[in-house]
């Protein structure tokens, strides 16, 4: 069964969501971001856009995953696991989008932690993703960050800071340090924030654990080329 035939197997409706499971064409396993009640497909076409070597494919599928996980979360807008795998596909598409479609990935981002947080405020994951908001919003250009702020943010953008961000990512370190991005995303923090001992410490960290599933073996390998540019 190819993606596309397993798209047309999942039915999508204003508010219908099939989550019978979906036979995977390539015979991956449910990742571990994706609870129970997240419909098959949305997860399927994040693994496979994460594994494709091409951009505009990837972000083709995402777009699409997107479409899947709304429809989710519009049938049970209370399923915090539903919520999260949307801010996940949203958080992918804002790391490969530009210009204005990246910069509303990021707010709809920032609107799914926003809930997710007020009913669960230890979530790991969407502390994590908050922790990652924050840093991207410091990181854009001064225009990029007013109009994200401004015309298409809200809130949670419009509060992005170094230390917020830092104080997410370290909560989501401490609280799973198994998960190699914990430590990725700690470690480019203290690069962008002149702190390149600490950086190093959490890049030794992403080595030491296993990579198996594309996003992990991706993971590893934006550690690799940011421990080589800080010369280690």
């Amino acid at each position: 069964m190819n993606i596309m035939a397993l798209l047309a197997a999942a039915t999508v409706g204003t508010s219908t969501v099939s989550i019978h499971p979906v036979a995977d064409p390539d015979g991956r396993s449910r990742p571990t971001w994706a609870t129970a009640n997240v419909p098959d497909t949305v997860w399927i076409l994040v693994e496979t856009a994460t594994e494709t070597g091409d951009g505009e494919r990837a972000k083709t599928l995402l777009r699409e995953a997107e479409v899947h996980a709304r429809a989710a979360v519009e049938e049970g807008a209370s399923d915090v696991g539903r919520r999260y795998a949307l801010a996940v596909v949203l958080g992918l598409r804002a790391n490969l989008e530009g210009g204005q479609d990246k910069v509303r990935a990021a707010s709809g981002l920032g609107t799914q932690l926003e809930a997710i947080l007020a009913a669960e405020p230890d979530h790991v994951g969407a502390r994590h993703m908050l922790g990652r908001l924050h840093a991207g919003v410091r990181r854009m250009n001064r225009v990029t960050r007013w109009i994200a702020t401004n015309l298409l943010g809200g809130d949670e953008l419009r509060k992005a800071t170094w230390e917020a961000a830092e104080e997410n990512l370290a909560f989501a370190e401490d609280r799973a340090p198994e998960i190699a991005d914990h430590h990725l995303q700690l470690a480019r923090l203290y690069h962008d924030t002149g702190r390149p001992e600490l950086a190093l410490r959490e890049l030794e960290h992403v080595v030491e654990v296993p990579a198996v599933r594309a996003l992990e073996l991706a993971v590893r390998a934006e550690a690799m080329a940011l421990r080589e540019e800080l010369g280690s």
